[in-house]
């Protein structure tokens, strides 16, 4: 088997010019990382302070519908303006769309998962976010949270037409990339969506924020990553 140089695979632009010339092993190409319940959380009273929308007898059904609409938006079939306006029209709250929409743009970073990104990348492993979004919440995270220029990439479902439990999504991030499945990790909370990427090929590793980040380096390590990028520190 031959090696790849992080010399080679540096992405244009990338923040980690001038980092040590780690040796990759060839196969490991790149990783993949799931946004919400990986690099960022939703604040604990996220979902109470979406449910206060209505009153509280018919919040479970206000949640089911808003999420439900929402995954149109996700898939790139329309904008989450669009479907916030309609779920707020349907539901009486009439001129309270925009703040159904501005609901969207709140998270709460991982800082630690995101040093561990710090870290392979500049071991030479191009990271990429990988995570269903509508738009409205994909350019949050791009411009408002900075993930543009802390990764390589964004793999985000409104973008790409379909999302993780779909094999579309896998399929389209691969062309993208243009890397083999086998090339390409996954660090996903969903253990649906960590089996639907092993289906399609990817390397799996399910992990979320409660299990701590040094477990997190240990899984990586295990699926192939670079040892000398996950010794922590």
């Amino acid at each position: 088997m031959g090696e790849v140089t992080s010399e080679a695979m540096e992405p244009a632009g990338s923040d980690v010019r001038g980092a040590a010339r780690a040796v990759v092993p060839e196969g490991v190409r790149a990783v993949l990382v799931d946004a919400d319940g990986v690099v960022q959380v939703n604040a604990d009273d996220w979902l109470d302070r979406l449910r206060a929308f209505v009153p509280s007898d018919r919040a479970d059904a206000f949640v089911d519908d808003l999420f439900g609409a929402e995954q149109d938006a996700m898939c790139g079939r329309c904008s989450f303006e669009e479907v916030a306006a309609a779920v707020a029209e349907r539901w009486g709250l009439g001129g309270r769309d925009a703040d159904l929409v501005d609901h969207w743009r709140h998270a709460v970073v991982q800082e630690d998962v995101l040093e561990v990104v710090r870290d392979l990348r500049a071991a030479g492993v191009p990271c990429h976010l990988a995570t269903n979004q509508n738009d409205v919440r994909a350019a949050y995270l791009r411009e408002d949270l900075g993930y543009a220029d802390r990764f390589d990439g964004l793999l985000v479902s409104c973008e790409l037409g379909a999302t993780k439990d779909d094999p579309a999504f896998f399929e389209a991030a691969l062309e993208r990339l243009g890397l083999r499945p086998d090339q390409v990790v996954l660090v996903d909370d969903s253990e649906d969506h960590v089996r639907r990427a092993r289906e399609a090929g990817l390397r799996g590793v399910r992990w979320e924020v409660g299990d701590g980040v040094d477990e997190l380096r240990r899984r990586l390590a295990g699926a192939g990553c670079p040892g000398s990028a996950l010794r922590g520190r």
